[in-house]
């Protein structure tokens, strides 16, 4: 099955990027601020968008020391079911981020969306994560 992948590194520390992947602040802060959730395991993120569909994401994995597992429960089109898996590892005197975005049935469809879309999302969670300021990608 196709799969998204992304990687960006970042000048926080692991503990600031897992903060910001499974907090409802921290998500608030680089995602969209019309988020809701609590972050943790067996809970759904909400986030809302002004014109656009609502996406819901269940926490499947929270582990602080290597990674973030959210699964897809509503969208648009072929996303759910998808997964999206991030990884924190220190490297460098920065943190690296990966991104895999799995389980898509194919490349048609909101995969290229996605592509971009989680491109996006990883440069406003850098931002977010370096400045400690709200750089959210999405209202």
């Amino acid at each position: 099955m196709p799969e998204i992948d992304h990687e960006i590194k970042v000048s926080a520390s692991p503990e600031e990027v897992f903060a910001a992947l499974s907090t409802l602040d921290g998500v608030k802060g680089w995602h969209t601020p019309n988020t809701t959730g609590t972050g943790e395991v067996g809970s759904e993120w909400v986030f809302a968008y002004s014109g656009h569909p609502e996406f819901g994401w269940e926490v499947v994995t929270s582990d602080p020391t290597t990674q973030v597992e959210w699964r897809c429960t509503r969208g648009p089109g072929d996303s759910v079911g998808t997964t999206a898996t991030f990884t924190v590892a220190p490297t460098e005197g920065r943190t690296l981020v990966e991104l895999r975005h799995g389980g898509w049935p194919g490349t048609h469809g909101n995969f290229r969306k996605c592509n971009t879309t989680w491109g996006v999302l990883l440069h406003h969670l850098r931002d977010y994560v370096e400045t400690g300021q709200p750089a959210t990608a999405f209202e």
